[in-house]
């Protein structure tokens, strides 16, 4: 495997058809590309790329429909972002994908909308998210392999590959890069709960911290979701209601001081460090008002 920069299509379809490697991954299946392309050709696909929203699961949107008026991130030129741009919502837009998801974990956005390929990565490393399809069939490309048009063995070889592939393997490793979590149906009213005999595929089972909050979120407890699903979620869950490693902050029975020393002077003999010099005490002052708004 040979890594090549994709910034500029051309250089590296380029090694493809002077031979400097026979298959190029991650290709669209689609006329609009490949139409002047005629030294190219594209396998059957190995999965279907989505658009996808991604937002805090406590206090974040929860159906596209909820999107006018918010802040979106996006990453510039991309289908993600036309589809946005189209749609009259307000967006912000970043070069990678990275910053458009550090914009989201610091509350600089609302929501991101962004391809399920770089949605599902995101999700798997950093807890207190969620991926909302879009449902856009006319954005939905499906990804496969491409080969120099006239290397027929190799495209009928690939092809052969992904077929006996298809039904375990590559769910596995799509799963793995958290693709299919990423590719999750959207909660509709219009739509009928799955049952248990019949759960959708890759959709994670709905829990109540799925449920955003009725009232909006002021920009100081904005922070403190940010804060708090960043720095505490890890032990203590993205809906504050413990872990065995951790206890149930929703429990919490003393006053906001008592947060606050507990917080700043850690607990003795348990995994609570103290955090002092490292969150404000007027951070933790909203962390706790944040959770008990929970």
């Amino acid at each position: 495997m040979h890594w090549f920069p994709t910034e500029r299509e051309m250089l590296a379809l380029r090694q493809l058809y002077e031979g400097r490697c026979d298959l190029v991954m991650g290709l669209p299946r689609s006329n609009r590309f490949t139409d002047d392309k005629p030294r190219l050709a594209v396998t059957a696909p190995y999965y279907v790329m989505h658009q996808v929203i991604v937002a805090p699961i406590v206090g974040g949107v929860g159906s596209p429909e909820q999107l006018p008026g918010k802040l979106v991130g996006v990453q510039a030129m991309t289908l993600a972002d036309l589809l946005v741009y189209e749609r009259g919502w307000n967006r912000k837009v970043y070069v990678k994908p990275e910053e458009v998801f550090a914009a989201l974990v610091k509350s600089e956005v609302d929501a991101a909308v962004v391809e399920s390929a770089f949605a599902g990565p995101f999700l798997k490393r950093t807890p207190g998210f969620r991926a909302i399809a879009m449902s856009d069939p006319r954005r939905d490309l499906e990804i496969g392999a491409g080969v120099r048009a006239n290397d027929h063995e190799l495209k009928e070889a690939v092809e052969r590959a992904i077929q006996q592939l298809g039904a375990k393997t590559l769910p596995e490793i799509l799963s793995r890069y958290g693709i299919v979590l990423a590719q999750a149906e959207p909660p509709t009213a219009q739509s009928a709960p799955p049952t248990a005999a019949q759960p959708p595929s890759g959709a994670e089972p709905p829990t109540a911290a799925a449920s955003p909050p009725t009232a909006p979120l002021t920009p100081e407890l904005r922070a403190a979701r940010s804060t708090y699903l960043t720095q505490c979620s890890q032990c203590h869950g993205t809906d504050a209601q413990g872990t065995p490693a951790a206890a149930n902050l929703k429990a919490f029975k003393g006053s906001e001081d008592d947060f606050v020393r507990v917080v700043l002077s850690g607990r003795p003999g348990t995994a609570m460090t103290p955090w002092k010099g490292l969150i404000d005490i007027d951070d933790i002052r909203n962390i706790a008002r944040y959770i008990k708004g929970l």
